[in-house]
């Protein structure tokens, strides 16, 4: 049977996307998948004798394994699949399960929809199967444009579900749990929020970001947004009580991904605490937000810092800043010293101050920061000390300098 008549084969309409895949697997005789943009699968031929470690994973998984789109993106398989209209020959993976395969992607003008994977069988593939692979492709469009409609339907309803829990629109536990569970997602595990925030956001970039959030299994992701710059994601966490660590694990992995894949890298990221009382959702939103926004402010100080309890003295800045006293307080007299020396003798005392605190008393750290020699810094730390009459070892001391020098030079920006 040549192509034209093999073609034929699919001048007809289809029941289902089953039967579609099972006649590509007819005539091409090699086992067919099908899969949606995200990487979840949609159809798999039935009666195939050949088979590989990959495919059975998918097909037990519902979705492609993650260690397998990761290794597909490191190759520059998926970001060819993307580019290109043309199907795609993809030699053996071993370490992965893959067997030899031909690949296309399914899209409409720009979008991606899906994916159609042919994995070789007892008939090599050759330029015959790619040929019609192509024409797959594009028969396969409208059947995936009808899931793709209703896709994007659910999600708009679940996007409309996380504005009300962020908001604070629904404030009942039972409210919520019932909703979570007509939207079909889980209501027996805690909940978190967590905030990813990018300099600038544009459609593109946003798509591929959603991309990441929804094929990332180190954790479940229920629901992505973007709003302005942010992308907020809601995740489902099995132990509250280990939940900090496996959050931290999935934002670490998802930086890392969009670092590798997109040249993605000044993300500010922020994580919510996980709740079984799910009105407190806005709570999780909130506490990701504020690490978001200091982490801004305090780049240097505050890199490593994930959660609220991360931020040290810095999570008491609105408090300090709303208090009527903040307002009259005068500038650090302290501060004021160090800066008029400075002028006069073209040093850097305030900068020394400020280092040496920031490495928590630590000279040789400190030294370091500031390129000079630890004699150096143990002579700066004297004339410090003698200029303004401050112990460095007084913690209370310290403490006070750190937040006039923290607080105060920035309060305007908070």
């Amino acid at each position: 049977m040549d192509i034209k008549d093999k073609t034929e084969s699919f001048n007809r309409s289809f029941e289902s996307l089953e039967e579609f895949v099972d006649v590509i697997s007819e005539q091409l005789q090699c086992p067919v998948t099908i899969e949606d943009a995200n990487h979840d699968l949609l159809a798999y031929s039935t009666h195939d004798k050949q088979t590989d470690e990959a495919r059975i994973s998918t097909i037990i998984g519902r979705r492609v394994p993650e260690k397998v789109i990761n290794r597909l993106w490191k190759e520059g398989i998926i970001p060819k699949l993307h580019q290109s209209e043309e199907p795609l020959i993809i030699s053996s993976i071993p370490s992965i399960g893959l067997g030899n395969r031909a690949a296309i992607a399914i899209r409409k003008n720009q979008e991606v929809l899906g994916y159609i994977w042919l994995l070789e069988g007892e008939q090599k593939l050759n330029q015959a199967s790619v040929d019609l692979l192509k024409i797959v492709a594009e028969k396969a469009k409208n059947q995936l444009l009808k899931q793709n409609i209703q896709r994007k339907k659910k999600e708009q309803n679940h996007q409309e579900f996380l504005w009300q829990l962020i908001t604070g629109h629904l404030e009942d536990h039972r409210e919520i749990t019932s909703k979570l569970y007509r939207l079909g997602l889980p209501t027996s595990k805690s909940l978190a929020i967590l905030l990813f925030s990018f300099n600038n956001l544009d459609t593109e970039l946003s798509t591929k970001l959603l991309y990441v959030a929804k094929t990332t299994q180190k954790l479940q992701s229920l629901i992505q947004t973007i709003d302005d710059n942010h992308l907020i994601v809601l995740v489902a966490t099995e132990n509250q009580g280990s939940s900090n660590h496996i959050l931290r694990t999935f934002v670490q992995t998802f930086k890392q991904q969009i670092s590798e894949r997109f040249s993605m890298k000044n993300v500010v990221t922020g994580i919510g605490y996980a709740y079984e009382d799910f009105k407190l959702i806005k709570n999780s939103y909130e506490e990701a937000l504020r690490v978001v926004q200091l982490k801004k402010l305090y780049r240097d100080e505050l890199m490593n810092s994930e959660y609220m309890h991360e931020l040290g003295v810095f999570k008491y800045i609105d408090i300090l800043k709303k208090a009527e006293a903040i307002h009259g307080v005068e500038k650090s007299a302290v501060i004021e010293q160090l800066k008029d020396y400075d002028r006069k003798n073209q040093t850097n005392l305030v900068e020394t101050l400020e280092v040496i605190l920031n490495k928590d008393g630590n000279v040789n750290e400190a030294a370091k920061k500031l390129h000079c020699h630890v004699n150096t810094l143990n002579y700066r730390m004297k004339r410090i000390q003698e200029i303004t009459g401050i112990s460095l070892k007084d913690p209370v001391q310290k403490l006070g300098l750190y937040l006039d020098l923290k607080l105060l030079n920035k309060s305007n920006e908070l």
